[in-house]
């Protein structure tokens, strides 16, 4: 079965399924849509942060790490 198809499958059956079955597919679409706007706004800052030169040299990054594992 298609995307599609699962699609038009899920449709016509939204109305017989019951309320605690709407609540865990609303929360699982919820919870991926925060976390895609999450994850677009990580992105976005990250490519300010190399727009505006914030961003640290093979050899900082290497000493970062061996500070950390000390």
């Amino acid at each position: 079965m298609n995307v599609v198809e699962k699609r038009d499958f899920i449709h016509s059956h939204l109305h017989q399924v019951d309320e605690s079955l709407i609540n865990q597919f609303y929360e699982t679409l919820r919870k991926e849509e925060v976390l895609k706007t999450k994850l677009i706004s990580r992105a976005e800052k990250s490519e300010n942060d190399i727009h505006d030169g914030k961003v640290f040299s093979r050899s900082e990054i290497v000493q970062r790490t061996n500070d950390v594992l000390k």
